[in-house]
């Protein structure tokens, strides 16, 4: 199936990888920074020959703390109990896994919360800590939103503090954030390190609500960060390579996984729940990274690596200065998990092993919960070779959203409005089939095969969100979002392949400009708005709706044509009006509160139904009077039905009325829907 190229344009934003940051801003993303160290050549002045020392193996020793920034009594033990444990094993450096500064990120590079959450409960530790931003860090209209980017810039002037404000230098040099999001090496040489290490910003992703501003959009931001991972990934030299983020992609935590983070509905609010988060994991960093760190959950866990995303890894470590509950842990399986106590992680990484080290910290302890100050005894410890690659198939879900699953069946699942599929699209079958002129007939069979699929859009919703009501399963609408998505990816690809010239034949004017009219579609997808983007089915509302606009404008255009014409004219309508119902009940549905669902799918479903009984012909001057006393019928029916569904419609219905309702569209007549596409045929 030919696919649209909905990020073409996108694509040119990967240019942006060339420019380096010198430093952060207030009002733009920083650029992204490649740090490695550089060996320098030593000149031989000896004239005797003498045998070489034996090279040490290179070995690299960090600590991960995650969420570290409550400058909490917990956070003053874990930065003594760090210090004792890289006393007695040896640590080269600290990964800070986001949430630095709690609750609301800071105000600028000379807010005191550096001093008092970073650079006090820490100063036992004499190492260079490398930083990515949370959501805590990008605060806008509460702690935790991650709402506001432009404030995790103040993190990144930290790191500049020094030469930007040299009267109001740092207390050390330790906190490490050249950019938003950067990479650096470590052991090894300079051509062949044995770690390199990839600080991946993602908040601006995953961090809860959207931002408004445009710089970190979608387009502006989030495919140029995907385009430099995958690159810099693909590029690097070193033996084991690491990602550092806050957000995890699995976690027994509170938050849950990516895709379904605090139980939220992806299609409600795929921002918060993850679900734009977990497509730029498995496209950037599943089977490429050797392990994937994060934070964001108050505990530690070790997790076992998941099929979805090959080779790589999984340790969280969010406990730095918070701690919490284990909330889901039956969900991922572990090696070990945490909760309710502070913590870290210590990392030893030398050749092909790998050992880890989980250390539980308890303020209240002499020993710090170590056991002993001099001896630090871990709470587990494992090692392990380094994994090869599965050869997981490459992902593009997160820079080509739209990619439809050629194995999608627009007719696999069962629905309440199958009965008004099975309608249409036999009636276009029989329309398409009547028309002599290939071309025209091939893109009538098409529009009559994406309309079937825009029904599919309405009735997977519909049908999830009955799912969801009546038996209180949130997943069930999931589900139909998902299904949905689909579903239009296949309406718009059978448009596509419908546009494909019979032996060269090409459509006449104004069809032919039908090709131009789904490019531009393209070109306007997903939309920019940070909120719109990805598989949401809410980001293409804006396009949809131009989409339809311009059919409709070709439609305009047909009056004076003769011949099939105006036959594909008239089908093009209606997918028109179909594109604009489907819009609007996409938009209803992601918009409403739980309370006005019910209202919502009655007024959205009627206009839908009516358009398609109404708006195919001219109905009083070709449908015979058993199809003209159908219209109605069935808008009216499913109106009456739902507005008797309790305003608890979204996820806790728990009447039995709106399954019995949705079905009873099995019994309207139909069948005299044959005789209103009889009026079609020439």
């Amino acid at each position: 199936m030919h696919k649209l190229n909905y990020l073409g344009k996108a694509s040119l934003l990967v240019l942006l990888l060339n420019v380096a940051a010198c430093g952060g801003s207030s009002s733009k993303p920083s650029a992204a920074v490649d740090s490695a160290p550089v060996v320098a050549p030593v000149e031989d002045t000896s004239d005797s020959v003498v045998d070489a020392p034996a090279v040490e193996e290179p070995i690299v020793r960090m600590i991960l703390l995650g969420d570290s920034g409550s400058g909490s009594e917990g956070a003053y033990a874990v930065g003594k109990a760090v210090a004792k444990v890289c006393a007695a094993r040896g640590c080269d450096l600290v990964l800070g896994l986001g949430d630095n500064i709690y609750e609301s990120g800071v105000s600028s590079a000379l807010d005191p919360q550096f001093e008092e959450k970073f650079e006090l409960p820490f100063a036992p530790i004499d190492l260079p800590f490398y930083f990515v931003l949370g959501n805590h860090d990008n605060s806008g209209f509460f702690g935790g939103d991650g709402a506001n980017n432009a404030k995790g810039d103040f993190e990144v002037d930290y790191h500049y503090r020094d030469s930007q404000h040299p009267d109001s230098p740092r207390q050390t040099s330790r906190w490490k954030m050249p950019s938003r999001y950067y990479r650096f090496t470590q052991g090894g040489e300079a051509g062949a390190p044995l770690v390199e290490l990839f600080g991946v910003d993602s908040n601006q992703i995953a961090g809860g609500f959207p931002d408004s501003d445009e710089n970190y959009s979608y387009n502006n931001y989030g495919l140029v960060q995907a385009q430099w991972l995958k690159t810099a990934m693909a590029d690097s030299k070193a033996k084991w390579k690491i990602v550092f983020a806050h957000h995890p992609y699995i976690s027994n935590g509170s938050h849950g996984n990516a895709g379904n983070y605090d139980g939220a509905p992806a299609f409600v609010a795929p921002v918060l729940a993850g679900e734009r988060y977990k497509a730029f994991v498995e496209e950037t960093v599943c089977d490429k990274a050797d392990f994937f760190f994060a934070g964001h959950d108050h505990d530690i866990q070790w997790l076992m690596p998941v099929a979805s995303c090959g080779k790589t890894g999984f340790i969280l470590s969010g406990a730095a200065s918070k701690t919490r509950s284990l909330e889901h842990r039956d969900d991922n399986p572990v090696f070990y998990e945490k909760g309710d106590s502070y913590g870290f992680v210590w990392v030893e990484i030398k050749g092909d092993k790998m050992v880890g080290e989980i250390y539980q910290v308890d303020p209240t302890d002499p020993a710090l919960g170590l056991g002993s100050l001099s001896q630090p005894e871990p709470a587990f410890r494992r090692e392990q070779s380094q994994q090869a690659a599965q050869g997981l198939p490459e992902s593009d879900g997160f820079t080509s959203p739209l990619q439809a699953n050629d194995s999608f069946d627009v007719n696999g699942e069962t629905g309440n409005l199958d009965p008004v599929q099975t309608q249409f699209s036999s009636g276009f079958n029989s329309l398409a089939a009547a028309i002599p002129e290939e071309n025209i007939s091939r893109l009538v069979a098409g529009v009559g095969e994406s309309g079937t699929a825009l029904l599919e859009v309405a009735d997977s919703l519909i049908t999830g969100l009955q799912g969801a009501a009546t038996e209180q399963n949130p997943d069930l609408a999931l589900a139909g979002a998902a299904r949905a998505s689909q579903s239009l990816l296949y309406a718009l690809q059978s448009l596509q392949d419908s546009l494909i010239p019979a032996d060269g034949q090409a459509l006449p004017a104004p069809l032919d400009q039908l090709s131009a009219v789904l490019e531009r579609f393209g070109g306007e997808s997903p939309s920019a708005d940070d909120e719109n983007a990805s598989a949401d089915l809410r980001g293409l509302t804006d396009p949809l709706r131009n989409l339809a606009s311009n059919i409709q404008n070709i439609v305009d255009g047909i009056a004076e044509e003769g011949g099939s014409v105006p036959v594909a004219g008239g089908s093009l309508d209606l997918l028109s009006e179909l594109l604009f119902d489907v819009t609007r009940l996409i938009d209803a549905t992601g918009n409403v509160d739980s309370g006005e669902m019910a209202q919502v799918l009655v007024s959205t479903t009627d206009d839908l139904l009516a358009n398609i009984l109404l708006n195919v012909v001219p109905i009083e001057e070709y449908a015979p009077s058993e199809v003209s006393d159908a219209i109605g019928l069935g808008p009216k029916f499913l109106g009456t039905g739902l507005l008797l569904v309790s305003q608890e419609a979204a996820y806790h219905i728990d009447t039995q009325v709106l399954p019995s309702v949705l079905q009873g569209l099995g019994m309207l007549p139909l069948s005299a829907l044959d005789d209103l596409f009889a009026a079609f045929t020439l």
